[in-house]
């Protein structure tokens, strides 16, 4: 079965509203009205911040290890063994 579109929209558009829409709108904003804002106090957010921000410092004030560069894979010398070519060799 087929529905045009256009004729349902036109049939629930002529239609009544539903009679659980009376009121809908003062119930929706007395409830919202009547839960208490709850938050979190001025305190907590300035000690989640200082903790970030000694986290940070301290991470890069006491570095893990040093950092050391990679040793270069010559790309215009010999293959590199971990080229794509040389992993697919014992496939097949």
């Amino acid at each position: 079965m087929r529905t045009n579109i256009d004729d349902a929209l036109t049939r629930l558009a002529s239609g009544a509203p539903h009679s659980g829409l009376d009121g809908m709108e003062e119930r929706v904003l007395g409830a919202i009205a009547s839960q208490p804002a709850t938050g979190h106090g001025t305190g907590v957010t300035l000690a989640a911040a200082g903790l970030a921000l000694a986290l940070g410092v301290f991470s890069n004030i006491v570095p893990s290890a040093n950092a050391h560069a990679a040793p270069t894979l010559a790309p215009f010398g010999a293959p590199s063994p971990l080229a794509p070519s040389s992993l697919l060799v014992g496939i097949g």
